[in-house]
C-alpha cells in the first residue's frame, strides 16, 4: 500500500473513531440511527421538509427516502404529516424520541469534545479549532470560548 493510500486509511479510522465515540458507539455496539437517518431526524426538528427537500439533500431517489421514513417511523423518531394548504405535500416531522434523541446525541459530543479540549492548553485550543475550520472549509471560525458560549445555547427547534 503507498504513503498516501495509508495515509487516508489512517485519517478516516481516526474520523470513524472520533464519531464512534462522540455518538457513545464502542466495540461491538451499533447506533440505533444510520447516517442518513441521523440526518433526516435533525434536519426535520430544526426546519419544515418533505419528502422531495429529503431526497435533494441525501442525494438518493425518493424510494429510499420512503424506505428510511419507514424505517424511522417503526423506531418513533418520526411522523408523516400532511401539507395544510396542499394536502399532497407530504412533511416529515420529528417526535418526542426524536427530540430526546437529539438533546442527548448533542449532549454526548458536547461533552466528547470538551473532555478532549480540556487536555490541550488554551494557545492548542484555538489552533485546534483553527486547523480544523481550515480541514472542513469554514473560513470564519471563532474564538474556542465562543464557540464553547455558543454551543451551550439552547438551539432554535422550528
Amino acid at each position: 500500500m503507498d504513503k498516501q493510500t495509508y495515509r487516508l486509511r489512517l485519517y478516516l479510522s481516526i474520523i470513524q473513531a472520533i464519531t464512534n465515540k462522540a455518538f457513545g458507539v464502542g466495540p461491538g455496539m451499533r447506533s440505533d440511527l444510520s447516517a442518513n437517518e441521523s440526518f433526516i431526524v435533525y434536519r426535520c426538528n430544526f426546519s419544515d421538509v418533505n419528502m422531495k427537500d429529503i431526497a435533494k439533500a441525501t442525494d438518493v431517489v425518493k424510494s429510499t427516502v420512503s424506505y428510511y421514513i419507514d424505517a424511522l417511523e417503526k423506531k418513533g423518531y418520526v411522523q408523516r404529516v400532511r401539507g395544510e394548504k396542499d394536502k399532497r405535500d407530504v412533511f416529515v416531522v420529528p417526535t418526542k424520541k426524536a427530540k430526546t434523541w437529539i438533546a442527548d446525541t448533542e449532549q454526548k459530543v458536547f461533552d466528547y469534545v470538551a473532555e478532549g479540549m480540556s487536555r490541550l492548553v488554551s494557545d492548542e485550543q484555538e489552533q485546534f479549532v483553527a486547523l480544523f475550520s481550515k480541514f472542513v472549509g469554514e473560513t470564519e471560525a471563532m474564538p474556542y470560548k465562543e464557540i464553547m458560549k455558543s454551543i451551550r445555547e439552547e438551539p432554535e427547534a422550528k
